[in-house]
Formats: structure tokens, C-alpha cells, sequence
């Protein structure tokens, strides 16, 4: 498997652990009798940040990992 297939499955991942984790806390602060009414939304922004930076991360990552697909494939070539 590439480099750039692993960067693709490993973002994949980390974003469904992610949701999960977002689904999760909300299901607990709403369940919660002494949690804040503000609970909710505050999960929601912080685990939304936390997606949206490995998103916004994720075309970096997948470029790098190529570039060192094609550095490979050229090395391996000589």
C-alpha cells in the first residue's frame, strides 16, 4: 500500500473516531442532569474545530506523502 493510500485511511479514521467521540460527548452532556444548557454547543464547536483542522490539514499531508510515493518510486527506479 502507498504512502499517499495509508494518508487517505489514516485521515479517514481519524475523522470517524472524531464524529464518534462528537456523538458520544453530546449523548452524555444531554443525557447529564448537571450539565450546563451550554454544553451541548460548546462540544459541537470544539470537536467541529478539531474536524475541520485535520480536513484543512489533510491536502498537505496527502501531497507530502506523495511526493515521498514518487521519490521512492524514483530511487527504487536507478
Amino acid at each position: 500500500m502507498s504512502r499517499a493510500t495509508r494518508t487517505i485511511v489514516m485521515l479517514a479514521l481519524i475523522e470517524l473516531f472524531l464524529a464518534g467521540l462528537w456523538l458520544y460527548l453530546a449523548h452524555l452532556a444531554a443525557r447529564s442532569v448537571g450539565a450546563s444548557p451550554e454544553a451541548p454547543r460548546v462540544i459541537g464547536r470544539t470537536m467541529g474545530a478539531a474536524m475541520g483542522l485535520v480536513l484543512g490539514l489533510s491536502p498537505f499531508l496527502y501531497l507530502l506523502a506523495r511526493g515521498n510515493d514518487r521519490k521512492a518510486a524514483a530511487k527504487k527506479g536507478e
